[in-house]
């Protein structure tokens, strides 16, 4: 059965069914590649949000640790500082004390005045209970003046442990300048790690906001396509059937006409048998002189 055979009606609504079920696959097909763009869009934001919260989280680990080192070179600072001030109290102590009993200027004005005296008592004539008493004046500065020096080792080494002290204060308050410029340092360094997290904190938000609009797009579009998807899907059963029906009419045709041709070739084959068998008679009545021509 020829495509004329089959109803026209039937031919045309295939055809426009066909049709139109091509333009529904092309804009399926057409919002799938738009979506997929979407995707990849929103995908590739993900992904440098993704690169640029690594970096802030690389930022705050060493922001962590610098943290920490700030907090060990504060501790340092200070306990060299408390060092230098617990030395320094006692060596104030020790010079406090030491000015109560330090000999040393005692020592010149004792010199002084033993050489007044005894100037005085060489040089000049004197009563004899002057004499005396400038005899028993110099008699007690001599003796203060040996005790003096006698104590002289004493606090000499008392000068010296100052002078270390005063030493060892300088080299602790040296540490703690050290450590000091080390926190001034560290802080520097941290306020410029904060500006860098402050500084990528806008781009953050941009990046979020892109990604969502790339992915209500894609949502958008993907839910275009499906929809053409889904209208698809409906005409294609009916291009289905209508195929079908379309088949079976030229199946039914075809196997009417074989029908046919089979009736016409029984038909001819029974006279072809006739007339064979009439033929074969005759020749048998002209063989036996039944008949005669």
């Amino acid at each position: 059965m020829s495509s004329e055979e089959v109803p026209e009606e039937l031919v045309k609504e295939l055809s426009d069914s066909e049709k139109r079920l091509k333009a529904l696959y092309e804009k399926r097909d057409h919002f799938n590649e738009e979506a997929k763009v979407y995707r990849e869009m929103r995908d590739d934001l993900h992904k440098k949000r993704k690169e640029a919260l690594q970096s802030i989280l690389e930022i705050r680990d060493r922001r962590s640790q610098l943290l920490e080192e700030m907090k060990a070179a504060k501790a340092r600072r200070d306990m060299f500082n408390e060092k230098a001030r617990t030395l320094l109290g006692i060596r104030k102590r020790s010079d406090g004390e030491a000015k109560k009993e330090s000999p040393y200027e005692d020592i010149h004005t004792i010199e002084i005045e033993l050489r007044k005296l005894e100037e005085l008592y060489q040089t000049r004539s004197h009563t004899l209970a002057k004499e005396r008493e400038i005899v028993k004046s110099i008699e007690v500065y001599r003796k203060k003046l040996a005790e003096l020096r006698a104590k002289e080792p004493v606090f000499e080494a008392a000068r010296v442990e100052a002078q270390n002290k005063e030493e060892e204060v300088r080299e602790y308050r040296r540490l703690a300048d050290e450590e000091h410029a080390r926190v001034q340092e560290i802080f520097g360094r941290l306020g410029e790690l904060n500006e860098k997290m402050d500084a990528m904190k806008p781009t953050l938000d941009h990046l979020r906001k892109e990604a969502d609009k790339r992915h209500e797009e894609y949502l958008k579009v993907r839910k275009q396509a499906d929809a053409y998807h889904q209208r698809a899907l409906d005409l294609r059963e009916k291009v289905i059937a209508l195929r079908q029906e379309r088949d079976q009419m030229k199946r039914d045709a075809r196997e009417l006409i074989d029908d046919q041709n089979r009736m016409v070739d029984e038909e001819l084959s029974g006279e072809e048998k006739l007339e064979n068998a009439a033929d074969r008679a005759v020749e048998m009545l002209l063989k036996k002189g039944k008949i005669t021509l």
